[in-house]
């Protein structure tokens, strides 16, 4: 017992003199994370639920995402970063009968640029909320079940902006545990049927946007 005594006086004592250590201003710092999402539903077009027999809506619903990214510490409070977030999420069509297919995922790729204002900036806790920018790499997995030989869906890139809310609380004076949570807006591409030799047909409009939430790590350089 008292060694165990001994062990949480000495963490507190290394945590408290951590939280004046911990300003990132003039810092950079790397970033790796991962979690999941929800992701928001999107629209066939008119002609291909018809086609298909389906309701118009693209169900969305949970996915997985993850990546890492670059920051670097303007002042105590101010910071800027950029990501690139990976992230993925299976759809679903449901018949107008009301049977519900997975019939394909949809895959994104996001290059995020944004600034954060960091509250408690030498505490060893430090929450922050951001924003900013995000060009988005779209690409859709049609399964083979609801495809035909030469049929794929091609997904317009897409471009929009987030908002995040998080925490970071340091281990050390540079390391430190990160916890977010993400919504993340964007325009909606055209997702195109493709037949070989055939004009591309336009079936769906298609969107990324989800709310996410993350757990990660991060390192600042001395």
């Amino acid at each position: 017992m008292k060694k165990i005594f001994l062990f949480v006086v000495a963490s507190l004592l290394l945590f408290s003199s951590v939280a004046t250590a911990s300003s990132v201003a003039g810092k950079v710092g790397i970033t790796a994370r991962g979690g999941s999402g929800y992701f928001f539903n999107n629209e066939f077009t008119d002609a291909a639920a018809a086609h298909w027999g389906v309701e118009g809506k693209i169900k969305g619903g949970t996915g997985w995402t993850g990546g890492g990214g670059v920051m670097y510490g303007i002042t105590d409070n101010l910071s800027v970063d950029f990501d690139v977030i990976y992230s993925q999420v299976e759809v679903t069509m449901t018949t107008l009968g009301g049977v519900d297919h997975v019939f394909g995922r949809g895959k994104t790729i996001d290059f995020s640029f944004g600034a954060q204002w960091r509250f408690m900036p030498k505490s060893a806790f430090v929450p922050y909320a951001g924003a900013g920018v995000d060009f988005m790499i779209n690409k859709f997995d049609l399964y083979d079940a609801y495809s035909t030989p030469g049929e794929s869906l091609e997904i317009d890139n897409t471009y929009g902006g987030h908002l995040n809310l998080g925490a970071d609380y340091f281990i050390t004076p540079n390391i430190a545990l990160n916890a977010e949570f993400r919504y993340l807006y964007s325009t909606s591409g055209d997702m195109k049927r493709k037949y070989a030799g055939d004009p591309d047909v336009v079936a769906a409009t298609y969107s990324p946007g989800n709310v996410s939430a993350f757990a990660g790590i991060r390192f600042f350089f001395p």
